[in-house]
């Protein structure tokens, strides 16, 4: 079982601040201790239990703050983008759209998705269908021999 570093409060929040500073390392900070350790993620557990990095949990203020600056950032760089500036404001959650339905409830099924519905038994009278279909098919083959031989 992992010791945690006394001024961590839980497991979830000390593998938060780990793997953070883990994505510094890998992005390209120095590691602030020596580390025998070649892995990212084994020297920034390294830098935190030596105490070399310092954390702390953000109010909702400072959260807005970044968030805004995160907005304000993204709307620059479409601003820069486009030609005309856009001034609507920027969701935090993608829109979504109206629901269309596609095809209409008066619309007539597919004569041929009928017909292989009622062959492979997707119907409540497939059975019947099938025969019925499988005598007309007959019927036509028929037809079409004794035709052949009149001509």
């Amino acid at each position: 079982m992992i010791e945690l570093p006394k001024e961590f409060d839980s497991i979830f929040r000390y593998i938060v601040v780990v793997s953070q500073r883990a994505e510094q390392i890998i992005n390209g900070a120095k590691p602030r201790t020596e580390s025998r350790f070649a892995k990212p993620t084994l020297k920034a557990r390294d830098d935190v239990e030596e105490g070399k990095v310092t954390w702390r949990i953000l109010t909702q203020e400072e959260l807005d703050a970044h968030r805004q600056a995160l907005v304000e950032e993204f709307r620059a760089e479409v601003d820069a983008a486009s030609e005309q500036p856009s001034t609507e404001p920027i969701p935090d959650v993608l829109p979504t759209a109206e629901v269309v339905p596609v095809a209409g409830k008066d619309e007539a099924k597919d004569d041929e998705l009928a017909r292989l519905q009622r062959l492979l038994g997707m119907t409540r009278n497939a059975g019947a269908a099938a025969a019925e279909d499988a005598d007309k098919g007959d019927d036509a083959a028929k037809d079409a021999s004794g035709d052949e031989e009149k001509g």
